[in-house]
């Protein structure tokens, strides 16, 4: 392997996290949080305040704020990351941009002033409020990984936290940065640069309510219990497979395959294999079901 992998967390990277899933309304089906959570929130904005939000992060679609997070200095709570961007000189906003190997968008300014102005509208009306027991959480899980890490197993470690995206160095790529979030979950988000990628894996930072399954048991059971899911992880026992492959086989349509690949990343059962954006396969994750019938019966038994 010759890229290296690192673990990451602040605050900040959370609250840019949470309005995004927010914003992704494409996603809001497949989120733990859902579509009730979503509604929730909107009841903490004026009806012109969030029609300016979404036309903000619309425009901010293809702009990701981790390599920021990743370079600011100090404990990045929310505030304190937003004075530090606002403070950068449009010279040193290029150079952060163009130092993991992507082309630097002509409008950096602009996409910087609008994402200051979105951020801090989300963190004083829902993200500085949110249970403190969260941003703990993830801290938390960020410190275990980051002591699970050596030179050694940074795939399978990466491979393990993301519940199946195997990154293959492809000559560029010098760095894998994990970032632990909790309200996107089950979701995987990863913003891919040529030099380096910051995927953001899902972490259930809070446990379940006493005499509740937790979320992945959930996750596993409710991937196995429907047919098209069962004959997409056949196909995939048998060899890789890319989405167009899978689609052609199970004879969907994309968007349902689409919906149902979901559900088996969410339950960790298949490994996608990423080389490029254009060449992604697919295969089975059978490690996944490993204490199944453990899981299932120590909540039973309570």
């Amino acid at each position: 392997m010759s890229y290296k992998v690192e673990v990451d967390f602040a605050p900040v990277y959370e609250c840019i996290a949470s309005l995004t899933a927010f914003a992704s309304k494409q996603n809001h089906h497949a989120m733990d949080e859902g579509k009730l959570w979503v509604r929730e929130v909107q009841g903490h904005f004026a009806p012109i305040v969030l029609q300016k939000m979404r036309s903000s992060m619309k425009k901010l679609e293809d702009f990701s704020l981790s390599p920021y997070v990743w370079n600011c200095p100090g404990e990045r709570s929310v505030p304190e990351f937003l004075d530090w961007l606002d403070g950068l000189s449009t010279g040193q906003l290029y150079d952060i941009s163009a130092s993991c190997g992507q082309s630097v968008p002509s409008n950096l300014p602009e996409l910087r002033s609008l994402a200051l102005e979105v951020l801090r509208e989300w963190d004083t009306h829902y993200f500085s409020g949110i249970n403190p027991d969260i941003i703990t959480g993830l801290a938390q899980a960020a410190a275990s990984l980051r002591a699970s890490l050596d030179e050694s197993n940074g795939m399978d470690v990466c491979e393990k936290a993301t519940g199946g995206m195997r990154f293959y160095p492809d000559g560029a790529l010098k760095r894998i940065v994990l970032v632990p979030q909790y309200h996107a979950r089950p979701l995987v988000t990863s913003s891919i640069y040529d030099e380096i990628i910051f995927s953001h894996y899902p972490c259930d930072a809070i446990p379940p309510a006493p005499g509740h399954p937790a979320p992945g048991l959930l996750r596993l059971t409710r991937a196995l219990s429907d047919e098209t899911r069962l004959c997409i992880l056949r196909l995939l026992s048998r060899s890789q497979m890319t989405f167009t492959e899978i689609v052609k086989e199970i004879g969907l349509s994309k968007s349902t395959i689409h919906y149902h690949l979901i559900a088996l990343r969410a339950a960790g059962l298949v490994i996608i294999h990423y080389r490029s954006v254009k060449n992604v396969e697919y295969s089975l994750r059978l490690e996944a079901l490993n204490g199944l019938p453990s899981q299932i019966g120590d909540f039973l038994k309570g």
